[in-house]
């Protein structure tokens, strides 16, 4: 009988020290305040984005997809893209290369964009470039729909006219007569 005390004894030991070892012991509790979260997962989204047709006769839609995890930022998703212009060869770019996105913001419906003093600067000018980048990026926002309009702001200043040929000092709102080609 005492033999069989002391197998018992010696197998219940083993088995304590088996969870011991292995970690796990009865009372042991989980502290989940630091666990990890799960890593937010990136959308794709399609965009249209209208860039310049050849001799600026108007612009055509360029269809792009793009991987989004915060779909609010998707308003500066689009501005940015249209600054690296298009993938489509027979297309050009509406917004000079070297302009940065300073800040964007949706209120009421309208798209306040500021950029910085590189879109004045840097730009190639004349009435039909102004209308090309003023158009390509009120229409290309206003794809969106909680966008109706477009107020552009240079170093986060209103702006009577990017270059002199339009008045930009309100908003500007989708001018879809100037579209040739809606999707390619």
């Amino acid at each position: 009988m005492k033999r069989q005390k002391l197998i018992g004894l010696f197998l219940s030991g083993l088995l304590f020290l088996g969870l011991f070892i292995s970690g796990c012991t009865p009372t042991e509790k989980t502290d989940d305040s630091n666990s990890t979260q799960p890593l937010p997962t990136a959308e794709q989204v399609e965009l249209t984005l209208y860039f310049a047709e050849e001799g600026a006769a108007g612009l055509s839609a360029e269809q792009r997809t793009v991987e989004i995890e915060n779909l609010d930022e998707l308003p500066s998703v689009v501005v940015k893209e249209l600054i690296v212009g298009p993938k489509n060869s027979n297309l050009y770019p509406t917004i000079p290369p070297e302009t940065q996105l300073l800040s964007l913001a949706v209120e009421e419906g309208t798209a306040m964009v500021d950029f910085s003093q590189d879109i004045i600067s840097k730009h190639w000018g004349g009435s039909a470039g102004e209308t090309m980048t003023l158009m390509s990026l009120v229409d290309s926002l206003t794809e969106l729909s909680e966008i109706d309009r477009v107020q552009i702001l240079v170093e986060g200043e209103k702006i009577d006219s990017l270059l002199g040929h339009w008045d930009t000092s309100q908003p500007l709102e989708r001018n879809e007569s100037i579209i040739l080609r809606p999707q390619s």
